[in-house]
């Protein structure tokens, strides 16, 4: 019996086909077995932050109107920001302003929030605050309990593992929300 060219090209086929079949199987295997962690930026779900974004940045920008909030992480100042999230991870390795504000272990976060127009301190303030790690949740470290004290609200964080992290949080005043991301990191080890 002679193979007739047909018989290659149908051949060729059932090839290329398996071979398809055979990828798409092994695409849905993988994305079922990869682990998926949810987003908590500003304490909401990635739906809630992506349909209310607009409205979070101006309620931030009207927040700032009103109050001067400073947060003092390990000696590191700054204000009621969200640029960072904007920024990838590998923006850190470059000069990036929040690098190494996070020590492995205790880390001192202090926050102070000033009334613009009676330059008075706020003491019923409502300070929540999300330490998670860039590429997984299983670490979050969820920073509610801060004790008012000298004019501050005072908290310590216990980072149990070097590398990227993002401190995300909000700041509510009656109704009056400002809300706060940045992008850091622990310092690596010196050897």
């Amino acid at each position: 019996m002679k193979i007739k060219k047909y018989h290659f090209w149908l051949l060729f086929f059932f090839v290329i086909f398996g071979f398809t079949f055979g990828m798409i199987v092994w695409t849905i295997k993988s994305a079922v077995n990869t682990p998926v962690y949810e987003d908590k930026s500003f304490l909401s779900t990635y739906h809630i932050v992506d349909d209310d974004y607009n409205k979070m940045m101006a309620d931030n920008k009207e927040f700032l109107q009103k109050y001067d909030v400073k947060f003092d992480i390990n000696g590191h100042i700054v204000g009621l920001e969200v640029s960072d999230i904007f920024l990838g991870q590998r923006s850190l390795k470059k000069e990036h302003k929040h690098r190494n504000f996070l020590n492995v272990g205790r880390n001192n976060i202090s926050v102070s929030v000033i009334d613009k127009k009676s330059s008075k301190v706020i003491k019923n303030a409502k300070i929540e605050l999300l330490l998670t790690r860039a590429i997984e949740n299983n670490g979050d470290l969820d920073i509610k309990s801060f004790e008012f004290k000298d004019n501050k609200y005072d908290t310590v964080a216990n980072v149990p593992v070097q590398g990227h992290w993002n401190l995300t949080g909000k700041v509510t005043i009656d109704k009056n929300i400002g809300y706060f991301f940045i992008k850091t990191n622990t310092p690596k080890k010196k050897s």
